[in-house]
């Protein structure tokens, strides 16, 4: 299993989501967790530039001003997930118990 998490400090800085969709690909992730993205919204040209085959699923806390910001992604075709849970200063992937074996 290979995750990215990152405290980015701004996901829509020049050649992020570039970089993005390279370390996506290149290193076939199975999830990715960004802080400090510093987004106030995620415009379907956003996701479509990072993941293009829709491989993923995102889901996101939205920044607050100038600092914050979480964007969450599950690879779907090593993970079924259940929902996301989102708490004041995290956000949570839910799978199905079946899910985690496979993974072991």
């Amino acid at each position: 299993m290979i995750g990215v998490l990152w405290n980015c400090r701004g996901v829509s800085k020049k050649g992020m989501s570039s970089l993005l969709k390279e370390i996506l690909t290149d290193y076939a992730v199975d999830f990715v967790g960004l802080q400090e993205t510093m987004r106030l919204k995620y415009p379907d040209k956003f996701f479509r530039k990072i993941d293009y085959g829709k491989k993923f699923a995102w889901h996101w806390i939205l920044s607050n001003g100038r600092s914050g910001g979480i964007l969450c992604g599950v690879n779907l075709d090593r993970f079924d997930v259940i929902k996301f849970i989102e708490v004041t200063f995290s956000l949570k992937a839910s799978f199905p118990c079946s899910c985690l074996w496979a993974c072991s």
